[in-house]
């Protein structure tokens, strides 16, 4: 009878300490889930049908303005993050991670005012991302550049999927910032947030 208590205690008790370790995890998922989605992938320019014209399409006016993110803010989060380069390395097919920065994906565009897409992603760690989830719609992201530019970004929305995926790499309209972090109970899926360019400072 000793020994039926004891394993019914030691039972409970290993329940209880599971419950514990396991409580931030599904706070954050839950979290998650007030963030304005996406209902299609952000990644597939939309194909409008073109109206005829007369004229030939114009080239851009304004100026092209470049440059490598080395800093991420977001103020309304009170994020403020060096940005350092990441590399994915085929071999052990992992990307380039800090506990404690951002990585600009190298093989993504830079920041710019004509086209594609910027890709930032991080840890889902209280150091890095951990308040991403929180963001509100139309939320600011400031990215500052190696040259000194400031590119404003709002938030459009959030869109969640497998580690696989890579149509993040593929998009090639209108320029846009992408920030992904882990997301999950287990943090076995990947939540990217979607940012469209405002304005350069």
């Amino acid at each position: 009878m000793k020994k039926q208590r004891l394993f019914l205690l030691s039972g409970v008790g290993l329940m209880i300490i599971g419950l514990l370790l396991a409580l931030p995890t599904i706070m954050q998922y839950r979290d998650s889930k007030g963030v304005p989605t996406l209902t299609q992938s952000p990644f597939t320019p939309q194909t409008a049908q073109a109206a005829p014209s007369a004229t030939p399409p114009q080239e851009p006016t304004e100026t092209y303005v470049e440059g490598k993110p080395t800093r991420i803010q977001i103020p309304s989060l009170n994020i403020d993050l060096p940005v350092v380069d990441g590399y994915y390395n085929e071999q052990s097919q992992k990307w380039t991670l800090s506990n404690n920065k951002v990585h600009y994906a190298v093989a993504t565009p830079q920041a710019n005012n004509r086209a594609g897409n910027t890709f930032l992603y991080g840890h889902n760690r209280k150091e890095v991302f951990k308040t991403l989830a929180k963001v509100q719609l139309g939320a600011e992201v400031l990215v500052t550049t190696d040259n000194g530019h400031v590119f404003v970004y709002t938030f459009k929305g959030a869109y969640e999927t497998d580690p696989t995926d890579g149509s993040v790499f593929k998009y090639q309209g209108a320029p846009m910032l992408t920030i992904q972090t882990c997301s999950g109970v287990w943090y076995e899926n990947r939540q990217l947030f979607t940012f469209d360019l405002k304005e350069i400072r």
